[in-house]
């Protein structure tokens, strides 16, 4: 019976867990892409797509 419950408690927990990790990513993809789509709206000189994941790798090299 213990055991049970630790592991509903446990699934409960790493459940909340990633949907407030999918929440998370979910609107920091819409935040981006709206502010990414207003600053091309502005005039604002934007990087393409393969440059940002460019500087993404290079970022990712340096912090590794």
């Amino acid at each position: 019976m213990r055991i049970r419950r630790v592991f509903r408690s446990v699934s409960t927990f790493v459940g909340q867990l990633f949907g407030a990790v999918l929440k998370a990513v979910v609107t920091s993809i819409a935040i981006g892409a709206f502010a990414f789509s207003l600053m091309h709206y502005m005039g604002v000189p934007v990087p393409n797509p393969h440059d940002l994941i460019n500087g993404l790798s290079q970022l990712a090299k340096i912090l590794s």
